[in-house]
């Protein structure tokens, strides 16, 4: 009777063992996953771009080069990374989760590789990578939608007289115009992509900016009750609207919390000045996901896949 006991007993913590072993590997990744960025990056001298990704915790490498269309992107430095290492081989990581970690890797765009030419308006596009890591394979995966320019072309027209941003998913920029001008279209980046994550308002002391309106407020925004924001939005018929010299525009914005990409670009402000010389000035945003492990969660189950080969030596 005893024996019995002790062999059921031992088949217990053996299927047990084999239970906790088979829901530990249903949760191991493939291959690394690289989240979602929409940035527009411009061919300055030092430009350098953050990518972020998720490998298995048990999995302990890092990206060890980029490569796109040919063009070879390398880490500069272990620049944003949240520095945990106690001790050496300790991984490094932005955030710790149930069985992955997040990291990073900061590269700089080779001036001389992008395939833009000098003085030309042409764009360097990508929505994949090819990254080799240091356990020796690499695996193509996608990572959003970059685009890269050869030059900034933002005319001073509009001058920013004050500037603001929140670790609530908000932002605000105050401007005011060196000459008059009419203000003819505001626009967000990557529209195909970010027409629900973006919501931005205009504000300006004239009688058309004063009418009440809710029917373009996002969904995720009436949830948040954070609808207080000044102005109106840009997709109400508000273009073309004049501002005299020295007239203030202020532009509030508000990104959607629930998101789990990365948004590295500028919103677009384009007119005409009075002396009828086109313009184009930009407002610069960085906003970063806040994530937990059911948006960890979600990201795996909707980017589980990629080509894997192993890396060339």
């Amino acid at each position: 009777m005893k024996e019995k006991i002790l062999w059921a007993g031992l088949m217990l913590v053996i299927l047990s063992w084999v239970g906790n072993y088979l829901y530990f590997e249903s949760k191991q990744l493939e291959r690394p996953i690289f989240l979602d960025h929409y940035y527009e990056a411009y061919m300055h001298d030092q430009e350098q771009l953050t990518f972020y990704y998720l490998t298995n915790k048990m999995d302990n490498y890092e990206v060890r080069s980029l490569s796109i269309d040919g063009v070879k992107l390398y880490p500069v430095s272990d620049h944003g990374f949240t520095m945990w290492r106690t001790a050496p081989n300790t991984p490094q990581f932005e955030q710790e989760f149930s069985h992955q970690y997040l990291k990073s890797v900061t590269v700089e765009l080779p001036k001389k590789s992008i395939p833009i030419e000098d003085g030309s308006k042409d764009r360097w596009s990508f929505e994949e990578v090819n990254a080799t890591f240091s356990n020796g394979q690499s695996y193509t995966l996608d990572l959003g939608k970059v685009n890269v320019y050869e030059k900034v072309t933002d005319y001073t027209v509009l001058n920013t007289h004050a500037s603001s941003s929140s670790n609530q998913h908000t932002s605000e920029k105050s401007m005011l115009a060196t000459k008059p001008i009419t203000v003819e279209d505001i626009n967000v980046p990557f529209p195909e992509n970010l027409s629900e994550d973006v919501y931005v308002k205009v504000d300006v002391n004239q009688e058309k900016f004063n009418i009440n309106q809710d029917e373009n407020t996002p969904e995720w925004l009436k949830r948040e009750k954070q609808n207080e924001m000044v102005g109106i939005s840009i997709d109400e018929d508000i273009f073309p609207f004049h501002l005299n010299k020295n007239d203030r525009m202020q532009l509030s914005m508000q990104f959607n919390p629930y998101r789990k990409s990365y948004f590295e670009f500028s919103i677009k402000i384009s007119g005409t000045s009075d002396e009828g010389e086109q313009f184009k000035s930009k407002a610069p945003i960085i906003d970063h996901p806040s994530l937990n492990q059911q948006d960890i969660n979600e990201i795996i189950e909707e980017k589980q896949g990629g080509n894997v080969n192993e890396a060339s030596n």
